[in-house]
């Protein structure tokens, strides 16, 4: 609500639904792959950390990420991701990167963490 010399304005914010997909598939009995579609960003991230969290509850210790099907990264994405890998890595296991398409591949290159999460 927004207040114009006495009268009250009210303002219709919509929210922008980023399109987000995640699909797990197991590897072995404590690993497993997170493919992530679409966006990994401030308004999804809290999904992937979700997710990440469900696979450790079901002991999933060795998480590879799938980012081939990744469209946009920032900053909240990738604090999500290096999240993650401080949680596994807690745990005694690993999060590694794998396949990182060209939209997401330069965010992660010039940010230095996708050298330390096992990209090129």
């Amino acid at each position: 609500m927004t207040n114009f010399g006495g009268r009250a304005s009210l303002q219709v914010v919509r929210a922008m639904h980023a399109t987000l997909e995640l699909r797990e598939t197991p590897t072995s009995t404590d690993a497993c792959t997170l493919a992530v579609a679409g966006e990994l960003d401030i308004g999804t991230a809290p999904r992937f950390r979700t997710k990440v969290s469900t696979l450790m509850g079901i002991g999933c210790r060795h998480v590879s990420v799938d980012l081939s099907e990744a469209t946009f990264l920032d900053s909240s994405g990738l604090g999500a991701i290096v999240w993650a890998a401080h949680r596994l890595q807690a745990a005694g296991g690993d999060l590694t990167l794998v396949d990182a398409s060209d939209a997401v591949a330069s965010t992660l290159e010039v940010t230095g963490v996708g050298p330390l999460l096992g990209l090129p």
